[in-house]
């Protein structure tokens, strides 16, 4: 095969930090384990936007969220950007698409030919909420849902079982006389807090470690976590109990999404597929799980804006690790890198990884900025790593740095140190080229405010907007059957 085949894998709202491969003592992961022990690890892999339809749409258009304008879970990914799936598509490659990818407006394949699953969340603006007059939060996502936390099956669990066979179905009927490009992404480990009895019982209370929170945890609080403190309801701290089983909960799903990838896996083999795939596996972010005292996503902390990055297959040394700074940007490039095609994307804000996947390159000081204009803040936030310190900015607010070699955790703000004003300056700099808060806030604002107008319409015709149909009965994988 002159191409290598890529299976792109993702979980949804999956922390870094519960995984076997990324040092959690107990995590019950074989199978993302021997993914990256048989290839590259990122130990420093950031989303676009701690927010799943804005770092979707970054990811496969490799361009920061301002310049998409996919400010939130109802903002439209317009179809005139170009996307790795045009890349592989353009250079032959059969491209498809199986299970979430949280695409609002009409275009529902943005450079995939086939689609093998609905997606799981609104194609429409039924989402969107108005935060000019200040910060406002969807539905549900609050400290109301982590005490609901518990043994349990839930309808998302549903989807990925559906995700999981059509997955599973597709490859056995895969065709080799041309290489693919799949991508199966799943809606867990994402709350609800809830694991089946069989993947709770993979872990003891004892297996679940605590957040480890000084006495006066908000006292440092810059304006976008105050913002989200306020909205979720996270002033006061749930209890040790609560937030055991939430987390206990997670790391159940968290096998369950490590058993489906291992179902994926088998049957690569037994198609004799797997010797020609590039196999990669990520999230779209993480969740705070209660570090900071913060639940779900949206924060810049490290719980909520890094993501697991694992690359194996042909052409990528086994069992190396990455400590660069790298970001879900650099995805498009990277993949049409390792499969030496043609990229189609005229401008990538994104690298080329590839010298680093493959260890060709030592590690660099790297570069990851992330975006960040979702619910439950009132004004956007840009985040930029950069080496081992990591700058947010956001209008109104004075600047917050940390130097994550010496402070993982991220309790010491060091952006007045002295000692690190040149660090400051740069990352600034970095943060401040070609984004503007004030004016992108404003056409955030507005964004809103149309798409708001749109649903009141909608509302009152009891007519809804664009959907991707399910597959029939007839034809259960509609183009292969």
């Amino acid at each position: 095969m002159s191409h290598p085949n890529i299976l792109f894998l993702m979980g949804d709202e999956h922390p870094v930090f519960m995984n076997g491969c990324y040092g959690h003592r107990s995590a019950q992961t074989p199978t993302l384990d021997a993914l990256s022990a048989s290839g590259a690890t990122f130990d420093a892999a950031y989303c676009a936007s701690p927010l799943c339809a804005p770092s979707r749409a970054a990811l496969l258009a490799g361009r920061h969220i301002h310049t998409l304008e996919t400010w939130d879970n109802a903002s439209p990914f317009r179809s005139d950007w170009p996307t790795f799936a045009h890349s592989f598509r353009y250079a032959g490659y059969r491209t498809i698409l199986c299970g979430k990818m949280h695409f609002v407006g009409p275009d529902q394949m943005h450079g995939f030919e086939e689609r093998w699953t609905q997606d799981i969340y609104p194609a429409d603006f039924q989402w969107t909420r108005k935060s000019r007059e200040g910060s406002i939060y969807n539905d549900g996502q609050n400290v109301d849902r982590v005490m609901e936390a518990g043994i349990g099956w839930t309808k998302d669990m549903d989807y990925d079982e559906e995700v999981l066979f059509r997955a599973l179905y597709g490859l056995r009927r895969i065709s080799a006389e041309k290489p693919f490009m799949l991508c199966v992404s799943f809606t867990g480990p994402h709350y609800p807090f809830k694991a089946p009895q069989e993947y709770w019982d993979h872990y003891t209370d004892d297996d679940v470690d605590l957040p480890k929170m000084p006495a006066d945890f908000a006292r440092g609080d810059h304006a976008h976590v105050k913002w989200l403190r306020d909205i979720g309801g996270y002033n006061t701290l749930v209890s040790d109990d609560i937030c055991r089983t939430a987390r206990h909960a997670i790391l159940g799903r968290i096998s369950m999404l490590d058993d489906y990838l291992a179902k994926i896996l088998r049957v690569l083999r037994e198609q004799r597929l797997d010797e020609d795939t590039i196999i990669v596996y990520t999230s779209d972010h993480g969740d705070m799980m209660g570090e900071h005292g913060l639940w779900f996503k949206q924060a810049s902390y490290e719980w909520s804006s890094r993501v697991p990055l694992l690359f194996s297959g042909p052409g990528i040394p086994a069992g190396h690790r990455s400590a660069e700074p790298v970001s879900l940007l650099d995805m498009g490039s990277t993949l049409c890198g390792l499969a030496g095609i043609e990229s189609l994307n005229p401008r990538p804000d994104g690298r080329d990884i590839t010298d680093l996947v493959q260890r060709t390159r030592a590690d660099g000081p790297g570069l990851a900025i992330m975006e960040n204009y979702s619910e439950c803040l009132w004004r956007g936030i840009r985040t930029v790593r950069r080496g081992n310190c990591k700058l947010n900015i956001t209008a109104g607010s004075e600047p917050e740095m940390y130097d994550l070699a010496n402070d993982p955790d991220e309790w010491h703000n060091i952006a007045q140190d002295e000692a690190y004003l040149s660090t400051r300056e740069e990352l600034e700099r970095l943060a401040l080229t070609d984004w503007n808060p004030d004016a992108l806030d404003e056409q955030r604002w507005q964004s809103e405010e149309r798409r708001d107008a749109i649903m009141r319409a909608a509302h009152a015709t009891q007519s809804y907007g664009w959907q991707y149909p399910s597959p029939s009965p007839e034809h259960p994988i509609g183009v292969i059957a």
